[in-house]
Formats: structure tokens, sequence, C-alpha cells
């Protein structure tokens, strides 16, 4: 109950709104640039062959790979042009099934709606930046988790990445649904530290 009131006495009527219309302001035109990049294979190809974004893939499966090696699992990186149309990074243990990292699997997108929630709220640029910085070394860090695991889990020769998970009969999640599932809990639950102890810096003298 005192949360709640928090929420509707200081945020709503203060803040919500306008933090609200910059968010969708910045996500939104991202999103539509994001839809018509997956819609359009050249352009998409153009992008995944970029340095950075090439370069990402290759570093969270490069990651990916020595935390496997620190457990003692000998792994094949290679990058593999039959998959899909623009090529993809896969992660292999000897024996064991393929785990590839696609243009969609980078999150870039959480990335970007952690940093917009950040810019969008009230705060100093030296504090936000930081923050920014903090937020996607996260993300990055729990993606390598992810691509580790997905790697390990098909050791055995079993296609892990396949699977979905049902909920009670009703729902069916695959791993890219609930990873982005936890990393948008994770993602509020940053922007709860950001607002209750980063932003608040902006009043100290």
């Amino acid at each position: 109950m005192k949360t709640t009131n928090f929420f509707i006495n200081h945020i709503i009527p203060n803040s919500f709104f306008s933090f609200l219309i910059k968010l969708m302001v910045l996500i939104v035109p991202i999103a539509i640039a994001f839809h018509y990049l997956r819609s359009n294979p050249n352009i998409q190809s153009f992008v995944s062959e970029t340095f950075p974004v090439y370069h990402l893939g290759k570093l969270i499966m490069i990651s990916a790979q020595s935390l496997l090696s620190l457990f003692g699992y000998n792994s094949i990186l290679e990058f593999d042009r039959t998959i899909y149309h623009y090529g993809v990074f896969s992660l292999q243990i000897e024996g064991g099934t393929q785990t590839f990292i696609g243009f969609s699997c980078l999150g870039l997108g959480v990335m970007w709606v952690f940093t917009a929630m950040i810019i969008a709220w009230p705060g100093k640029l030296k504090i936000k930046l930081p923050f920014i910085f903090l937020g996607i070394f996260i993300i990055f860090i729990l993606n390598v988790l992810r691509m580790t695991y997905l790697t390990w889990s098909g050791k055995d020769g079993i296609n892990f990445t396949t699977k979905t998970i049902s909920f009670f009969g009703i729902s069916k999640y695959n791993h890219h649904d609930l990873f982005n599932f936890f990393i948008y809990i994770v993602i509020i639950l940053l922007f709860i530290i950001w607002f209750e102890v980063f932003s608040k810096i902006k009043d100290q003298p």
C-alpha cells in the first residue's frame, strides 16, 4: 500500500506522463525501423555485416566460448554463411548441437529500451551515461550466459533451442521469449534503482 501511494502521489502527478511521451518518441521510431529492417533481407544483411553488429555477435560468442572453456568444455566457434541470408556465428561443443546467434538475438532492442527509459526520465546526463553503460553491460553479460547455457545444454546432441516450455498447458514459450521476459524484468529493476537512487543525485549541491 505504501508503494502504491508513493507512485500515485509522486510519479503520476509530476513526471509520469511527460516520461511516457518522451519514451514513446524514443522507442516508436526505432521499433518501426527494426520492423522495416527485418522485412528487408538486403538491408538486414548490410546492417548485420557492419562493424558494430558483426563484432557484437562475435564478442558474445567468444565470451560464451571462454566461459565454457573455464568449465572444461572445448567448443568450436564458426561463422556460418549458410544460416539465414546474412550468416551467423555458431558455437558448438564437440558432438553437440550448434547454437546460433542471429541479428534478433543480440539484445539491441532491449538495450535501446533500457537506454530510452533512462534518457526519458529526468536526471543529470553525467550520471545517466555511466548508468546506461552499466545497464547495457549487464544485458550483454546475461546474453553471454544465455548462449553459454544453450551451447552447454546441447552438448549431448539435443537441440534445446527448438523446444518450448508450456505453462499450465495454456501458453508455450521458447528460450528467446523466456530470455526477453527475464531481461525486461531486469530492465524494470534497473530503472527502479535509477529512480530511487541515481536520479536523485541531481538534487544534491
